[in-house]
């Protein structure tokens, strides 16, 4: 069998603390490296509010992995994320070839729009600070003409 790339996205009760959070993303990471997957990214979202209770919350914290395994994991993954009283919600999604090229070129293409976003950032900042500099200057070199 070949290594498929997948994404899973698991929501986590906000009841707990930022600690029990990091431990519980452990826990599914060392269960990916378990199971013969490995992982390539963790985004952690955050606490959200739901737009309805889900099992009587209505927060929670949500966490993004991306890994490659064979797909036998995914019922593994699945009936882990069921058993586990934490998790209150999940989504795992596969990626085709097609699809994570195009998702590559998209994050790719955001990751060079906001480069060009911060270095236009920090260009109007150094022309602020430069046109602050001359008019301090300026008052300063008609004080010492008069003298």
């Amino acid at each position: 069998m070949s290594k498929r790339y997948y994404e899973t996205t698991f929501i986590v009760d906000s009841i707990l603390e930022d600690d029990k959070v990091e431990a519980i993303i452990s826990r599914y990471s060392s269960f990916f490296q378990k199971n013969g997957g490995e992982v390539v990214k963790t985004d952690k979202w955050g606490r959200k509010k739901f737009s309805f209770p889900i099992k009587k919350r209505s927060t929670g914290s949500y966490i993004s992995i991306e890994f490659t395994a064979e797909s036998p994991i995914i019922a593994k993954l699945e009936r882990a994320y069921h058993l586990d009283d934490d998790i209150l919600r999940f989504l795992t999604i596969s990626y085709d070839k097609k699809s994570l090229e195009t998702r590559n070129a998209y994050h790719t293409r955001k990751e060079a729009e906001e480069k060009a976003r911060a270095e236009a950032r920090q260009e109007l900042i150094q022309a602020e600070n430069a046109a602050e500099n001359s008019a301090v200057k300026e008052p300063e070199a008609e004080a010492q003409a008069k003298v």
